[in-house]
């Protein structure tokens, strides 16, 4: 079980996914917001370290850590790690999607652009795409592996949209903002349309979702600057949205 540490910072980084969380039956909720406090620990590396080298030196530790786990060695005693270490044991989880994980968010230390608008999804495939893959498999393991990475690259592209006045002038300076957010509204329509209604148990997983359309609205408003703004809306409206989300079984 995860600290109440860790469960306050994830109200705090990422909490749009701890609130869609909070949905879930007690041993989901606990195995969504254990996957999603190691994600924060990847996530926040590029903060932390003030050189490349150290960077990828912590994304080495955490993939030791995994090697230690899926081979069975003892297990190093860390705050994440031990809970982690149940949640693969007891869920099953593949060292794949991790091991992506790790790979997709130890770019963020690499300051050179996306090449161009199809980068940046592989980017958000790799990174927010992975991570909803997993949690989807948390709820429901035959879950459209395909479906559920296409709304992680959407929540993924949103995200970068939003922090597009941080990045313009680093990984996404070759990409057009414009066409980033019509790639993310496209790709959650489309992905929504073939899904249907969602089953109750996979919503926790994937409710926040339903968030991009009123992020991208925001952004396409005549008067956005993404250049000095920064999206969001009120902490009640997001949780009207995720609560008819849970109701309506839509993303």
């Amino acid at each position: 079980m995860l600290d109440n540490t860790l469960i306050d910072n994830l109200k705090r980084v990422d909490p749009d996914r701890y609130r869609s969380a909070l949905f879930a039956e007690r041993g989901d909720r606990e195995a969504l917001l254990t996957l999603y406090a190691f994600h924060a620990e990847l996530a926040k590396v590029p903060e932390l370290v003030s050189e490349t080298m150290i960077g990828n030196i912590r994304y080495q530790w955490w993939r030791d850590a995994l090697e230690e786990i899926y081979t069975d060695k003892p297990v190093r005693k860390h705050e994440v790690v031990t809970p982690l270490a149940e949640l693969i044991k007891t869920r099953d989880i593949s060292r794949y999607w991790l091991d992506k994980l790790i790979d997709g968010r130890e770019r963020d230390l690499d300051a050179t652009p996306f090449e161009s608008l199809e980068a940046a999804r592989d980017y958000c495939r790799n990174t927010s795409g992975a991570l909803l893959r997993v949690a989807a498999y948390i709820t429901q393991p035959n879950a459209n592996e395909y479906h559920m990475m296409d709304l992680g690259e959407a929540w993924g592209l949103t995200g970068l949209a939003r922090s597009w006045k941080f990045y313009q002038n680093g990984m996404l300076a070759n990409v057009n903002f414009k066409e980033m957010l019509d790639a993310a509204k496209s790709i959650r329509m489309e992905t929504t349309r073939k899904m249907g209604r969602a089953d109750a148990a996979i919503i926790p997983a994937i409710a926040y979702i339903g968030l991009i359309p009123k992020f991208i609205t925001r952004m396409q408003q005549s008067n956005y600057d993404p250049n000095a703004q920064t999206p969001d809306y009120p902490v009640f409206l997001k949780k009207f949205k995720l609560m008819g989300t849970v109701i309506t079984g839509k993303v």
